[in-house]
């Protein structure tokens, strides 16, 4: 009786065929993938493109595919049929060799409903497949948004105050010298002295309202204030705010140790720092470096409203251009640029900021010497 042959050789008749030990090599991570969470697919690419080779439960609930809709499709009927080339681009680049992190592009589900995807893409070791994750982050993005118009609201509401208050100033004055025509020509009885007479004070009447209006709708609840350290928000700023600033930009940050905690809102005070290094930003169109630093204010300082508490504050510095003595002492005022029309609002909107917050700042520029902005907050007694 013949005994069996060895295992290393087995009849032709025994032996898998190619497809066959493929889908053995393919056992293992298929299984894991069907058993995550997380909406992935399996690619292969090739020469002539790229092909799905296996999509995940959590894949398929996501889109409304079932499995045979998408085996041996190409990625990109993830995408609309009015998907801009900026985008199909992003996925080929998502699938290349030295794919750039965390992709995120519009994809649509089978019923047509759009949906913000953010691509991961990982190689598979010594083959020519890649998992690709296809993570749904429409909340994140929503939250983005609602955040970003809650701070264009925000700032629209402090720049509505600075304009009130300016416009009320020159109000004032109109109204002074009105009542002043009233008492030395308003028993003359010519009708065009009369009518400028009325007309005038029917005007006064109507912007005192409209600039009240303006108050009320700028007006809102004081922000909270608590003590904050002011080394850590500076420190954890300039970790977000450095991947978003131009390559010409280098940003410093320097910390005053010991420093005392200041009565503040962090969010807004990182939202006037955001202006105010945008502002810095413009004003070097070449090279240039922006220093954030903080430092103590010393008990008794007699520039401070309450001397007895000592402060704290925050400086931003940069190598700019800088602006000359007259556009300087009105660089905080609304609509006040040096630059095109329409961007000129950052630093009335950071007056505007730290003065809710029981602070002040001041700036300090010269021409071709860069600018600096202080901020100044009460420390914590």
């Amino acid at each position: 009786m013949a005994s069996p042959p060895p295992d290393d050789q087995a009849p032709d008749d025994q032996r898998p065929d190619e497809q066959a030990s493929d889908h053995r090599a393919d056992a293992a991570p298929r299984a894991y993938l069907t058993a995550s969470r997380v909406p992935t697919l399996l690619v292969e690419t090739a020469s002539e493109g790229e092909r799905i080779v296996f999509a995940n439960p959590a894949f398929l609930a996501l889109t409304g595919y079932d499995a045979g809709a998408v085996s041996g499709r190409s990625t990109h009927f993830l995408l609309g049929p009015d998907t801009d080339r900026a985008a199909r681009a992003a996925l080929v680049a998502a699938l290349a060799e030295a794919p750039p992190e965390g992709t995120e592009l519009l994809a649509y589900t089978r019923a047509g409903a759009a949906f913000w995807a953010e691509i991961l893409v990982a190689p598979v070791p010594d083959t020519n497949r890649r998992i690709v994750q296809v993570i749904d982050v429409s909340r994140r993005r929503d939250a983005e948004g609602a955040l970003s118009l809650s701070r264009q609201r925000e700032a629209l509401g402090l720049l509505t105050n600075s304009v009130a208050h300016e416009f009320n100033n020159f109000l004032q004055i109109l109204i002074g010298y009105i009542d002043g025509l009233k008492r030395r020509l308003g028993d003359r009885d010519e009708p065009f002295i009369q009518r400028a007479i009325l007309r005038s004070t029917d005007a006064a009447e109507r912007a005192t309202i409209l600039t009240r209006q303006l108050l009320a709708f700028s007006r809102r609840i004081a922000p909270d204030v608590r003590p904050v350290d002011m080394n850590a928000l500076v420190t954890e700023f300039g970790v977000r705010a450095t991947p978003s600033l131009p390559v010409r930009i280098t940003l410093e940050i320097r910390t005053a140790p010991g420093l005392a905690l200041g009565l503040s809102n962090p969010r807004q005070v990182e939202l006037a720092l955001n202006h105010i290094v945008a502002n810095a930003c413009e004003a070097m169109p070449g090279e240039g470096r922006i220093t954030i630093a903080t430092f103590a204010v010393p008990v008794g300082d007699r520039a401070l409203q309450r001397p007895g508490d000592g402060a704290v504050g925050i400086t931003v510095t940069d190598t700019g251009q800088g602006m000359s003595p007259e556009m300087a002492a009105r660089a905080l005022a609304p609509f006040i640029t040096s630059r095109e029309a329409g961007r000129g609002t950052g630093l009335a909107i950071v007056h505007g900021l730290v003065k809710r917050q029981n602070g002040t700042v001041t700036l300090d520029s010269k021409p071709g010497e860069g600018t600096v902005v202080r901020m100044v907050f009460p420390a914590v007694a």
